[in-house]
């Protein structure tokens, strides 16, 4: 009997650092989109792209081919803000 289990995307897609990649998302990059966008998307701050393209090691964010998957981490902590439960 063979037990199929989840990967998850760190497993999928590389390196797993589990303080960061504690929940990841999928985002499948499409025609039109940019890092700025997908941050203002998923932070409500379009200046928290370079978060994306450093998880993905993009060097040129202008050169992401749609059809791209790539790892949405969570939203960085501001310095000095506290987040509530």
């Amino acid at each position: 009997m063979i037990l199929e289990r989840s990967i998850s995307p760190f497993e999928r897609f590389g390196e797993y650092v589990p303080v960061e990649d504690a929940a990841l998302t999928v985002h499948l990059f499409c025609a039109g989109e940019t890092l700025s966008g997908l941050a203002y998307r998923y932070y409500a701050d379009w200046r928290l792209w370079r978060v994306i393209a450093e998880r993905n090691k993009i060097r040129d964010p202008r050169q992401v081919a749609p059809g791209a998957q790539l790892l949405i981490p969570e939203r960085p902590l501001e310095r000095g803000a506290f987040e509530s439960f």
